[in-house]
């Protein structure tokens, strides 16, 4: 949006002001075609048509001019003159609404209505309109209007009597039009070339056109969009698209010059789509950019007079800055033209429509939750005060304006997304009426320090940026570092692109380091900020696609169908809208069947469960042009007969073939990375994340608020832990679990954790919006609340306050929570929704699809697989927290508050397999411990996952004296390739019995019946009582001595934890 500049009176007008104030606004083109005709010659010409037999000409060039000036669907008749049998020389052809729409000549109405037009060069020009119009109502064929154009002069009494009359006669509405509209139509609307070309009258002056740079590009993007519209297909269920492109065209078609009947035909097309499908504020701006351009391009303020209240209704109540502030710029032009006196101040009711404009921003000043919106509101009122005491004789006192433009200035320090630059611009215009005024210097001094501080913080940001830049993405937690300190630096509005690619570089780095929360916000942020800087240039940058093709990647590695989905709707819409070139377009095509294919992968090696939530997915696959998908989302659900049906799958095409091509898709990478199915709707759900290979699972109702809180918490949790693996700190927790829970009570959210559940519970006030500017306080520091103690409870590290201090510090990790806050406000800036559903398409939808048995299975048929990288030798050497794995059967919390204090065993009879007991001292947690494990495994733990070794014959003790350790077992089922460093938390206690007749007699049973029952006891001074209902029975016990223990292995590191004293 422009601001409206204000001009002094130089004695020239607004088109030539703007011209020399903003060349690159106009034409660059140098000897423009340009057709010459006299206004008296043309009058003679058409009145001479007679006797030169030019009758048929003539004919021609009123149905061309009819098309420019009334309706373009005209079809001339054959036959003699005077129209041949069908008594009319042209008629309309009627016309889908969905073309008339797109017209922007002439009337679209007639595309609906069958209008009849008769044309004619005889003198007695009422005798031939009545012969005309009988005419045609003898046709029999019904008519809605007959439209007369003759050549002769008729004077406006006469003619309209004569309308009247037929109109009444003939009960069709009748109109005719003579020489003085068709002078008008051809000269003062610029069409002198039909003249020209149709009754060769006039000259076309010789100089060839030779097109600027920038014309060359216009023209380019113009031809590319009209070609656009005029296929209705191009923007099926893409309205929103559809208008901006046809504001985009009137814009175009403005900068090259075009006729002013041609610009503003096309500006009336685009408020017409606008209004048919766009958004309030595309309807805002296409009829703010038709009063804008008749002041700037043509002068004329009679538009701005006229149009100021229809457009200030058109506002209604609306409190959104970028909306008043066209009617700001509005407002600024009506104190322009009194200035310039192109109109009086009463004619153009300067005092009362500034009055209303002064209301509206005075609301919206009041409105403390919308800070940057309050400083933009404050910013017009002071403009406006400034433009009431320049308007007023003898000027006011300017003086108390430069002190609230200094105010203004103290509270835009924390408001990156103000626009600075405009508040500078006018503070700086102002300097030529502000004299020696020490309160304008005073303001002078504090905008350059303003503009210093926010240069400075803009220049250390790209400091970082350019640094991140030179990096590859081996050091991608370097790239987190620098990106997330320089990505808070950058959000001004002077450095939207700067920012846009920092954040985008942002994403790349998370995803790199396998934390795709954290990358999708930063992906989601730097498409809305892509998108606004669009919005305000009215032309979408290329890197867009980059952005939501990396989307559209992560929303998939995390299996997020619908906003997925939603990236795949926005591309479709650029691959129509941007003008890219033919190689271009097909690259962009490649990409989405790459991600179509990518789709079908995930979707075919879906759960019957998770299928059952896509019923109503395939028509939302086709309609977005998904077929792959489609396909493989049918195959799964055991629809092949549909599939063979609709030709989705050729009648050439063998089952077996088929099956062995899905089983090769399902076979794909993308496909195999399991993850849970996100699907946004409303009925409690769980999404995760993987953070130093603990699994951290987030259990939500289904409801927006707590999808959103979900997500922020996931994308602050990855972001705390980014860097993490770099310092020596280990999680020894497998899985941890947080639930959230809305309350009517609390005023502040609230934050617990049961270490006997190993899960959180986020409880969260119902009235607190996530996503509000007045909350963000709140949630950032929630957010770092619930990451600092998830950290703390499953890490283990040398030291607690040092690991935070440095993550605060050195890894300024609350400027990432806050980068991972914004993407609320940034995909609802995008998709206009705080959550995506596939319920959202149900427009599309017109059948559904439920799983039907027998379902297809498949032979996976394996690509080849790269050669294993080197084995990491810790987890520090790790750069990617999905290549680590944290197996642990232990929790240590549960583990530390039951204090294990010994081993028992005992024995039903000979019949029954042994009891190996568990002695702990706290009864509680010793139960919870059991319990989870049977949650696990159980009551049979037969895949082994709970190892428990004895180790024997420990140097320097008795040789009945033994290590027991419990731990998990290594994996050796494949599931876990050689490049993973896998974290295994154990426990370990050094047993010192008496003899070692229990344990002798326990190894024989052992032995004899293959297995064993693992119970808990509680131990007391008085005794051991077992814990009944919790045992596991197991067939695996590792029984080994200490000599035999190798470097590095599991019960190596038991023993090694400390002295068999105190284990």
């Amino acid at each position: 949006m422009e601001q409206a500049p204000t001009f002094e009176p130089k004695g020239i007008s607004p088109s030539q002001f703007m011209r020399e104030l903003r060349p690159e606004y106009y034409s660059d083109s140098e000897d423009r075609v340009a057709y010459i005709l006299d206004r008296g010659l043309f009058e003679y010409h058409l009145g001479t048509m007679t006797s030169r037999n030019q009758t048929q000409n003539f004919e021609i060039f009123c149905r061309k001019l009819c098309e420019r000036a009334i309706c373009p669907n005209l079809r001339g008749q054959t036959g003699p003159d005077g129209g041949g049998d069908s008594k009319a020389d042209a008629e309309t052809v009627p016309v889908a609404s969905e073309i008339r729409s797109l017209y922007f000549e002439g009337e679209s109405n007639a595309g609906t209505e069958r209008w009849a037009f008769a044309f004619s060069t005889k003198q007695r020009w009422q005798q031939k309109v009545r012969s005309d119009v009988e005419g045609i109502y003898a046709t029999g064929r019904k008519y809605d209007r007959i439209v007369c154009v003759t050549s002769q002069f008729a004077k406006s009494k006469t003619r309209a009597d004569l309308e009247d009359s037929l109109t009444k006669q003939f009960g069709i509405p009748v109109t005719i039009h003579d020489r003085t509209w068709i002078v008008e139509q051809t000269i003062d609307a610029d069409r002198k070339d039909l003249a020209f070309n149709y009754l060769n009258v006039g000259e076309l002056k010789s100089d060839p056109l030779r097109l600027g740079p920038t014309d060359y590009s216009r023209l380019r993007q113009l031809t590319d969009i009209e070609k656009s519209i005029d296929n209705p297909e191009s923007f099926v269920g893409m309205d929103v698209e559809r208008a901006t492109e046809a504001l985009l065209a009137a814009k175009l078609a403005r900068g090259l010059e075009k006729p002013r009947s041609e610009v503003e035909g096309r500006f009336m097309r685009a408020i017409r789509l606008a209004n048919d499908g766009g958004t309030f504020l595309q309807r805002l701006e296409a009829q703010y950019e038709l009063i804008w351009t008749g002041f700037w391009w043509y002068d004329d303020v009679h538009l701005l007079n006229s149009g100021y209240d229809a457009f200030e209704t058109l506002l209604a109540d609306s409190d959104h800055s970028q909306a008043v502030g066209l009617l700001c710029n509005l407002n600024q032009l009506l104190f322009n033209s009194v200035t310039q006196k192109l109109l009086p101040a009463g004619q153009l009711k300067v005092e009362e429509r500034t009055a209303r404009l002064e209301t509206r921003l005075w609301a919206m000043a009041a409105d403390t939750d919308r800070p940057n919106n309050q400083l933009e509101a404050e910013t017009s009122l002071l403009i406006v005060r400034m433009n009431r005491t320049l308007a007023s004789l003898p000027i006011g006192d300017l003086s108390p304006i430069w002190q609230g433009f200094a105010d203004l200035i103290e509270r835009a320090k924390g408001l990156g997304e103000y626009d600075a630059r405009t508040l500078a611009a006018i503070i700086e215009a102002a300097s030529t009426i502000a004299g020696s005024d020490p309160e304008y210097t005073t303001l002078s001094e504090r905008l350059s320090a303003f503009v210093a501080a926010r240069t400075s913080e803009a220049e250390g940001a790209l400091v970082l940026f350019r640094r991140a830049q030179k990096l590859d993405f081996e050091h991608s937690f370097d790239m987190i570092r620098l990106l997330g300190r320089a990505a808070l630096g950058l959000t001004k509005k002077e450095h939207s692109a700067e920012l846009a690619d920092a954040v985008l570089l942002l994403a790349l780095a998370y995803r790199s380091a396998g934390l795709l929360w954290a990358a999708r916000s930063s992906c989601i942020f730097a498409v809305a900020t892509i998108t606004i800087i669009g919005e305000q240039e009215s032309d979408i940058p290329i890197t867009i696609i980059p952005a939501l093709k990396l989307l559209a990647w992560i929303e998939l590695e995390l299996n997020h169908v619908p906003d997925f989905l939603a990236a795949i709707q926005f591309l479709n819409g650029v691959v129509r809208k941007l003008p890219l070139t033919e190689d271009s377009k097909k690259h962009l095509v490649d990409d989405l069947q790459e991600l179509d294919a990518a789709l079908g992968s995930v979707l075919l090696n879906l759960s019957e469960k998770e299928l059952a939530g896509l019923s109503a997915a395939s028509d939302i696959l086709n309609a977005l042009g998904l077929w792959m998908a489609r396909t493989g989302l049918l195959y799964a659900m055991g629809h092949m007969a549909e599939l063979r049906t609709d030709w989705s799958i050729p009648d050439a095409e063998t089952d077996d073939g088929v099956r062995e091509f899905l089983s090769r898709l399902a076979a794909q990478p993308v496909g195999r990375r399991r993850r849970r199915l996100v699907l946004n709707e409303a009925a409690p759900q769980s999404v995760e994340t993987y953070l130093l290979g603990m699994a951290v699972e987030v259990i939500q109702d289904g409801s927006i608020p707590q999808i959103m809180i979900a997500e922020i918490m996931l994308g602050a949790l990855e972001a705390v832990f980014a860097t993490i693996p770099e310092q020596r700190i280990i999680p020894h927790t497998e899985k941890f679990v947080i639930a959230i829970e809305e309350s009517s009570e609390l005023k502040e959210p609230d934050f617990e954790i049961s270490e006997l559940d190993v899960k959180g519970t986020l409880r969260w006030p119902r009235t607190l919006e996530p996503h509000a500017f007045a909350t963000q306080d709140t949630v950032q520091r929630t957010m770092f609340m619930v990451a600092m103690q998830v950290f703390g409870f499953t890490c283990m590290m040398d030291d607690f306050s040092t690991a935070i201090d440095k993550l605060m510090n050195d890894e300024a990790i609350q400027q990432r929570i806050t980068l991972v806050h914004v993407s609320l406000n940034s995909f609802h800036r995008v998709w206009r929704r705080h959550a995506v559903r596939l319920s959202d398409w149900d427009s599309v939808v017109k059948a559904q699809f439920n799983v039907k048995y027998p379902l297809p299975v498949f032979d996976l048929i394996e690509p080849p697989r790269a050669p294993n990288g080197p084995h990491a030798a810790s987890p520090y050497d790790i750069k990617d927290h999905r290549v680590m794995k944290v197996r642990s059967v232990i929790d240590v919390h549960a583990w530390n508050r039951a204090r294990w204090r010994g081993m028992g065993y005992a024995s039903v009879d000979e019949t029954q397999p042994p009891l190996m007991l568990v002695l702990f001292e706290d009864e509680i947690a010793a139960r919870k411990i059991f319990e989870r494990w049977r949650e696990r495994v159980g009551d049979a733990d037969l895949g082994a996952e709970i190892r428990l070794s004895i180790v024997r014959n420990v140097p320097g003790e008795a040789k009945h004296h033994y290590f027991a350790i419990f731990a998990s077992n290594e994996p050796d089922d494949g599931k876990v390739d050689n490049r993973k460093f896998v974290a295994m938390a154990n426990r370990s206690q050094f047993i010192e019995p008496a003899d070692d007749v229990n344990l002798s007699t326990f190894l024989e049973r052992f032995a004899h019946h293959g297995g064993y029952y693992l119970l808990p006891a509680h131990f007391e001074e008085s005794g051991v009582s077992l814990m009944k209902g919790l045992g596991i029975f197991k067939r695996d016990l590792v029984v080994r001595d200490y000599a035999d223990l190798p470097a590095g292995d599991q019960d190596w590191a038991g023993v090694r934890k400390g002295s068999p004293r105190e284990m």
